[in-house]
């Protein structure tokens, strides 16, 4: 009863202040929201268990190179068999290579990503159709099945949601395949994808055409392996019997697994395995919004002591006539706890508005299906809002507790409660400053870190540069390929390059030829330079594209030495072109050109013409990794990607390079049609959602400081107004009462600041994976940030002293 009657009292008093309501509310709601929004991503992409069955059993299996750090080299298939069939450590375990294919027979080809993976897949994971069955036992072919399992979202785009669709065939690269399930929409593939969700899962056993056969254990085709392990072993266990295995099959085949490259495959639980590139920049954002949110309990904690000490009257009076300190006490609590209710209700509507946008920044391959208010998220929400309104609901009340009954029964006296309040608010601001000094910090670091990325010259000129994506059909039956030969796609890219360069405004058209766009990623290849004795395990990896003769001008890559690929190199002898990197590791400061360079198990020679800048293509923040180029006309592939330079801006030509192409082959689907510009953008868009995200709650929080520095201010200048109409009576000058007001503030900052330090340089060290070209403590940031801080402190209190020389001095001695 007295509880409800306490709330009772709030609530007039609460509405008595809509000001301070208002403020206080609209406080909690920022922090309380703002907090809970990032942790139900936070909830989604680490702490959810994955949508799977038994998901602590599944890992990815990928193979490294130790001694040479490479990592992800791929698996081959003898390789992937000896891991399914001899290791005896899995329950189950699928292949996986995503990979584009055309869809046809429709109104116009379609672009759709496919997924390959081994007949185990969907069973190894629990997964369940919506629609008809997924892959069992009949499907086990050397080659590939002619089932296929389509996601939810191809089967209403496609179909309408039509329940007939299982047993329809579909043509993906010239292929029939017959659909036998549809999988529900909550079913995401649990890895990397090449652009977009999978649309169609197709099986193979890898051992037949189109794949190599019999199959080469050097020819690491296959990109990786998800495994789910034996019931009752660990994943220590398994790792090390794994060891104890790949030790064997390298004794068993040296040529391919030589010594001296330690080989390794390597386990990693398949949740830390997606996650692993988010979990930093997850943690740190939501370190810094839990930051602002103490930030938001030390507003409010200020704001209910100012409006506390307009009621020493009424607490002396009360603590008079012997009322307990208990009932103070629930009296700010109640208050507390009727703005955290309110504050909490607002700020779940935040996250409710949010939530539906923060899927955007969860990379694709993380299986997440729902990001929204589930029980640990209403856990957390509501944890949240009770220790935030016992924060700011006892902070203020330890003061009253202590009050001078004499001194507070004579209204307008500036008793000891007042100094017990002034200084409990003055460090409640500088724990403000501190904060914000830690949020600041950080934001500097990642922006300094964003412009030394911004610094790199990534080896090419993205402006006015505009690309386009062709998939060339692989037919299951090679004989049926109609762009099987290299004569016959060759003769595609001359009449693409043709229509291309008839465009108005293109000055440069070239194609490369599999994965060759910048940052994107090369395709991997070991190599040799002429004069080498290493064997085909022990080469150099580097990368290596194959482009036309104009890739290097329509990019802006310079030429270092030597020439570009000729038109007339088609039919001539095979050559090459290195970059400065691989210029630099191989021949040591000699002249390549001329010199030969071999690459695959049985080397094949090319000679060097040409010697380009190192290109970024793993990220701009990466090393420069040894490139190779190679001439299209000699070394085609089915991948193609259209390269233009224009004088036009890019977005003006995404159209009509479209429909130049299409004319080309009007069976062959265009897609992934966009500026490189954007592509550089793409690559540096993570590090731009950390500073973002770090520098909107350092903003919040240098605003909420500034105005807790106005606030303390404002109430010191209202306390000793007395004082300052005495040395204005006495001669003081404006500028005397400027002084000694701002040095309150500063001197308030500056305690502010020291403790922030103390506070932002071990915590700096957990940026350290997010940082470029910077330490974790930068003298530069930390003293820009410190002038910062003093430059708002200033600024918050120029106000109150401005209003402080006004005083009128027998105003300020008849009100004492």
């Amino acid at each position: 009863m007295r509880f409800w009657r306490d709330l009772s009292q709030a609530a007039r008093r609460l509405r008595r202040n809509p000001a301070f309501t208002t403020i206080a509310v609209a406080t909690l709601a920022l922090g309380i929201g703002g907090t809970t929004a990032i942790f139900t991503l936070v909830d989604a992409v680490l702490l959810r268990p994955l949508p799977y069955a038994k998901p602590n059993e599944l890992v990815t299996i990928k193979d490294d190179l130790r001694a040479m750090n490479i990592h992800d080299l791929g698996m081959s298939v003898p390789e992937f068999e000896d891991f399914r069939d001899r290791s005896g450590l899995f329950a189950a375990i699928s292949a996986t290579w995503p990979v584009s294919s055309n869809l046809t027979g429709g109104d116009r080809p379609e672009r759709v990503e496919s997924m390959a993976v081994s007949p185990e897949y969907f069973g190894m994971l629990g997964a369940a159709p919506q629609l008809g069955r997924v892959f069992d036992a009949r499907d086990r072919v050397p080659g590939f099945a002619q089932a296929a399992v389509i996601s939810d979202g191809m089967w209403r785009r496609l179909y309408g949601g039509d329940p007939s669709a299982v047993g329809k065939q579909i043509r993906l690269d010239s292929d029939l395949y017959t659909i036998v399930g549809v999988m529900p929409a909550s079913f995401r593939h649990p890895g990397p994808t090449l652009e977009n969700g999978v649309d169609v899962w197709i099986t193979a056993g890898f051992a037949a055409a189109p794949f190599p056969n019999p199959p080469v254990r050097g020819q690491r085709i296959l990109p990786g392996a998800i495994a789910r392990l034996k019931p009752g072993l660990s994943l220590a266990e398994t790792q090390h019997r794994l060891d104890a295995f790949a030790a064997s099959l390298a004794a068993q085949f040296p040529a391919d697994y030589p010594p001296k490259m330690q080989w390794s495959p390597r386990l990693t639980p398949l949740q830390e395995d997606l996650a692993s590139k988010v979990r930093t920049t997850l943690l740190v954002v939501f370190g810094a919004v839990v930051c602002v949110l103490l930030i938001c309990c030390v507003s409010i904690a200020n704001l209910v002591l100012a409006k506390a000490v307009g009621r020493r009257r009424e607490m002396a009076v009360r603590r008079a006539i012997g009322a307990p300190a208990s009932d103070i006490v629930r009296q700010f609590v109640s208050e507390s706890l009727l703005i955290t209710v309110l504050g909490a209700a607002c700020g779940c509507a935040i996250v409710a508005l949010t939530a539906p946008l923060l899927p955007r920044f969860v990379p694709m391959e993380l299986p997440v299906n729902e990001i929204g208010v589930n029980g640990p998220v209403f856990v957390f929400a509501l944890a949240a809002a009770l220790i935030t309104g016992l924060i700011f609901g006892l902070i203020p009340a330890l003061p009253a507790l202590r009050i001078d009954v004499i001194a507070g029964l004579r209204e307008g006296s500036r008793g000891s409660t007042s100094g017990a309040h002034q200084r409990l608010r003055s460090a409640l601001v500088a724990a403000e400053v501190a904060f914000s000094l830690v949020l600041l910090a950080g934001a500097g670091l990642l922006l300094h870190s964003f412009w030394n990325l911004l610094r790199v010259d990534p080896g090419f000129d993205a402006r006015r540069v505009v690309l386009a994506n062709l998939w060339l059909p692989v037919p299951n039956d090679p004989a049926q390929a109609r762009y099987g030969t290299p004569q016959s796609r060759n003769a595609l890219m001359r009449e693409v390059l043709r229509r291309a360069r008839t465009l108005p405004g293109v000055e440069y058209a070239a194609i490369g030829v599999g994965n060759s766009t910048p940052l994107l990623g090369f395709n991997k290849f070991s190599y040799a330079p002429e004069g080498s004795n290493l064997g085909p395990g022990e080469r150099p990896v580097g990368e290596a594209a194959f482009v036309t003769p104009d890739f290097f001008r329509a990019l802006g890559v310079r030429l270092v030495a030597g020439r570009f690929f000729a038109e007339s190199d088609e039919g001539g002898n095979p050559v090459a072109i290195v970059d400065e990197a691989l210029a630099r590791l191989s021949f040591h400061g000699q002249n390549p050109i001329g010199r030969k360079i071999g690459t695959g198990r049985v080397l094949q020679w090319a000679t060097i013409v040409g010697v380009v800048g190192s290109v970024k293509s793993q990220g701009i923040e990466a090393p420069d990794i040894p490139h190779l180029y190679f001439s299209a006309y000699q070394r085609s592939n089915v991948a193609l990607t259209v390269f233009l330079r224009t004088a036009a801006p890019p977005q003006a030509m995404v159209d009509a390079l479209r429909r130049e192409i299409q004319s080309a082959d009007p069976d062959l689907p265009v897609f992934g049609v966009r500026s490189m510009e954007s592509v550089v953008e793409q690559a540096l868009a993570q590090r731009a959602f950390q500073l973002r995200m770090i520098a909107a709650f350092a903003a919040v929080a240098l605003l909420l400081a500034a105005l807790g520095i106005y606030g303390v201010t404002s109430f010191w200048v209202h306390q000793r107004s007395h004082e300052i109409g005495i040395r204005i009576a006495l001669g003081a000058d404006a500028g005397d009462v400027v002084r000694m007001v701002l040095r309150q503030g500063v001197a308030l900052t500056a305690w502010g600041v020291a403790a922030g330090i103390v506070g932002a340089v071990p915590l700096s060290r957990l940026l350290r994976s997010l940082l470029f070209g910077t330490d974790f403590f930068d003298p530069a940031t930390f003293l820009g940030i410190a002038v910062l801080l003093f430059a708002a402190s200033l600024a918050a209190c120029y106000l109150p002293a401005r209003r402080a020389t006004r005083l009128d001095p027998l105003e300020a001695l008849r009100s004492d």
